[in-house]
């Protein structure tokens, strides 16, 4: 699944960083893994990567310098699960759990990204459906949607539909990684946390 990928870790804690980079080698076999105790080190590697693990603070932090670089997918690492679940346009790996269901996490978040990008072209959208998925993917509501595209909300609803039947993403969170990562908007689209 990881094969042919490299993945970049930042982790401020030595232990945890290596332990999930001898982790992510012995289940997934990627092509390289560094770990960085600082985002600020990442930001300054030459390497590009194609996922990026890190706390869910320096997330939030850094969202906007960390969406500029490459097309990185991030794992905000949080200690435990909330009560309302995931939170956030970014999946959480929650990290105080036991070796199989780290793994299971891992493997759920991969797969999920990995389906979003084996996405057949013969699915490709249509130029009013791109406006649409931009629109959903930037927070907008249906109305508001419609009234920029001077439509009619029944006509926006529809647009969605066959988004969500040409691409198979059923949920505003997967069509938000989506449109991020196929270029339709860019990090600084989204709304502010």
């Amino acid at each position: 699944m990881l094969s042919k990928q490299n993945i970049a870790v930042i982790s401020t804690d030595f232990l945890s960083g290596y332990g999930l980079k001898a982790l992510l080698y012995e289940y997934f076999t990627p092509d390289s893994i560094d770990v960085f105790a600082a985002v600020a080190d990442y930001l300054s590697s030459k390497n590009a990567y194609h996922l990026l693990i890190l706390p869910a603070v320096d997330y939030l932090m850094h969202y906007q310098r960390l969406t500029v670089k490459n097309k990185i997918v991030t794992l905000p690492c949080a200690p435990q699960q909330s009560p309302q679940g995931q939170q956030g346009q970014a999946p959480h790996l929650y990290t105080q759990c036991s070796e199989q269901e780290l793994v299971e996490q891992l493997q759920s978040i991969l797969t999920s990204f990995d389906s979003l990008q084996s996405i057949d072209a013969k699915c490709e959208l249509s130029e009013r459906e791109l406006e649409v998925l931009a629109g959903v993917a930037q927070g907008s509501m249906n109305k508001e949607i419609a009234d920029s595209l001077n439509v009619s909300i029944n006509t926006v609803i529809t647009h969605r539909k066959n988004i969500t039947a040409k691409l198979g993403i059923k949920t505003v969170s997967g069509l938000t990684v989506y449109a991020i990562l196929n270029g339709i908007i860019s990090g600084n689209d989204l709304p502010k946390l």
